[in-house]
């Protein structure tokens, strides 16, 4: 994976659609194949007027009936031809457009699993997914159609240049000098309908974006009656894209039926003009006249073509820069070489901590503490203190901006980072689930973790209850983030997870936050289980998780306002004693409700 990534970082680095040279040297054998049969079909089509200008200048005067049976059917011959190899070589360009973004797309999923966990919590999932699929889909365009298109009109007007000249060097020269008059001209009326495209794929994902967030929360606009008001707003946005479409395309079909009258006809009228006199001086051939017209007749559909082909080129061309904008970014630091051990402590030094350097308000401030091998370490505290950063900073998903962070006197940022994390069981409050099994979400598709290890894991956290409730036990299967089971049962299976993976330090991030009081007592009998002999950190929103931990930090403002025991921060610290207080009150409050819903 390290050197597809590094390959796409050289080729990153090259310009626009130059940099595909690459991905497409891969499959140049269709890419001749296929160029060479549009090659052939363009001769073809410039054939045609020649074969009947033999006809009438040649077979029609000497009353030669077999030498225009023969022309007839060599017409026929080009004519099925052509289709045969139209067919063939748009299949071809195809494949090859198919396999090229195929490709790409391998090499982009394979570099977003480089990049930092920074770089997505910048953008979106929605912006990734359209990078990964809108863009790659225009690449795949510019091989499929807009290669093709481009490619064979372009060859058809070099060709019916050369033949023209050939046959009328004179008129040719005139007819050379106005196609590039006609060429500019159609390119700057797509141009000017490029804002009206643009607007309209913009109302296109403002709709589509409305119609899938009304549709997840569906439940919400039913319960408090707001459907009509959606109903509204999504006929709102339709109707401005209707009106936009409207316009666009009265302007877009009259400017292109206006266009077509004048240039076709306008060529023809030129070449009769131009040409008649020729022929009634014995000059020139009628065949001629004929040739002229007939390539006068087909200049319209391929002008319009490569106007509209350089507009999609020009769109193409951002779509791949987009592309490798994403395949040019750093991979995640991983220089780290020194074995990842830990036998005595980890130790944060004097860490200060800001996600955007040029932000004047730090996370962490000055943050020194250490965590020793086996022990129970707890951050409790107000949101937005600075707990999570630490948790993140302490799985090197963050660097610390000033200070350090050792593992046994060594920086961490030395050690291998994947040896590292494969020392993390981390435990979060928004568990993830895979649409699949059981057993392969606890074991998260590791072939190396049997089934009897991931029933001990279950049996642990006191989970095989809720296993054996669902149809086919450790293979019944788990709905998309986990839309089948309750928040309780997620986080029951997340810890299961983390005892799967055998674990020497094991970080709880609010893991108990979002689970009722009942399965709460389930978690915490299994906790000492998933502890013992473990260090483990654990961020606390319920304080009943860390009554019996080591060290508890109280953050505050990004730095650490007490530190101690449980007791030890009642008697000395009033904001802890507070906090406790409040969630005995709420726990209490809890507690009477659930014995008058039982008595009920």
């Amino acid at each position: 994976m390290r050197q597809i990534c590094y390959t796409c970082l050289i080729m990153a680095k090259r310009s626009g659609i130059a940099g595909l040279s690459a991905y497409v040297a891969d499959f140049k054998g269709l890419f001749l194949v296929g160029f060479m049969a549009m090659a052939a079909v363009t001769a073809g089509q410039l054939a045609g007027p020649l074969l009947l200008r033999s006809i009438i200048d040649q077979c029609i005067p000497r009353g030669d009936v077999q030498g225009m049976l023969v022309r007839a059917l060599a017409y026929l011959g080009i004519v099925v031809s052509m289709g045969w190899l139209t067919y063939y070589g748009s299949m071809t360009i195809a494949r090859l457009g198919l396999k090229v973004v195929t490709r790409i797309k391998k090499d982009l999923f394979a570099h977003f699993l480089t990049l930092p966990v920074s770089y997505f919590d910048q953008h979106p999932v929605g912006e990734l997914m359209s990078r990964t699929e809108s863009d790659t889909e225009r690449v795949r365009d510019l091989f499929s159609n807009i290669g093709i298109s481009l490619a064979t009109n372009a060859l058809f007007f070099i060709g019916m240049l050369s033949v023209c000249f050939v046959l009328e060097p004179h008129v040719t020269f005139y007819i050379a000098l106005a196609l590039p008059f006609a060429l500019g001209f159609v390119i700057f009326f797509f141009d000017k309908l490029r804002n009206y495209y643009d607007k309209s794929r913009v109302l296109t994902a403002k709709v589509n974006a409305r119609v899938t967030e009304f549709v997840q929360g569906i439940e919400v606009l039913k319960a408090f009656g707001r459907v009509p008001w959606a109903e509204a707003a999504l006929d709102r946005d339709g109707t401005t894209k209707r009106d936009n479409d409207v316009r666009s395309s009265l302007l877009e079909y009259s400017a292109m039926a206006g266009l077509s009258f004048l240039i076709g006809p306008a060529f023809m009228a030129a070449v009769v003009i131009f040409l008649s006199p020729k022929i009634l001086a014995g000059v020139m051939t009628l065949g001629t006249l004929l040739v002229f017209l007939e390539y006068g007749r087909r200049l319209f559909d391929p002008l319009m073509s490569i106007a509209e082909n350089v507009r999609s080129i020009q769109q193409a061309r951002v779509s791949v820069k987009r592309i490798f904008d994403i395949l040019a970014l750093p991979p995640e630091e991983s220089s780290g070489k020194t074995e990842a051990g830990f036998k005595a402590e980890i130790e944060f030094r004097h860490v200060w901590f800001r996600y955007k350097p040029k932000e004047e308000d730090w996370v962490l401030k000055d943050l020194s503490f250490t965590l020793r091998k086996g022990s129970t370490l707890a951050l409790v505290g107000p949101s937005g203190s600075g707990k999570t950063t630490v948790v993140s900073l302490l799985c090197r998903f963050y660097e610390a901006e000033k200070g350090e962070i050792l593992v046994d006197g060594k920086p961490l940022k030395a050690l291998d980072l994947g040896a590292w994390r494969r020392k993390i069981g981390l435990v979060l409050q928004d568990v993830y689930l895979f649409p699949g099994s059981v057993l392969e979400n606890v074991r998260v598709y590791d072939d190396g973790i049997g089934r009897d290890r991931v029933d001990a894991a279950l049996a642990t956290v006191q989970a095989k209850d809720l296993v054996s409730r669902l149809p086919g036990g450790l293979d019944a299967e788990i709905r998309e983030r986990g839309g089948n089971v309750s928040a309780g049962e997620k986080q029951l299976l997340s810890f299961a997870r983390a005892v799967a993976f055998g674990p020497e330090i094991v970080v709880l991030d609010e893991a108990t936050a979002s689970i009722d009081v009942k399965t709460e007592r389930k978690i915490k009998e299994g906790m000492d289980s998933l502890l013992r002999g473990r260090t483990a950190v654990i961020v606390a929103h319920r304080l009943s998780s860390i009554l019996n931990a080591d060290q508890i930090l109280f953050f505050k403002d990004g730095r650490i306002a007490a530190r101690g025991r449980h007791l030890e921060l009642i008697e000395s610290f009033p904001e802890y004693a507070e906090l406790v207080r409040l969630q005995l009150l709420g726990a209490a409050e809890s507690t009477e409700g659930e014995l008058a819903a039982a008595r009920g």
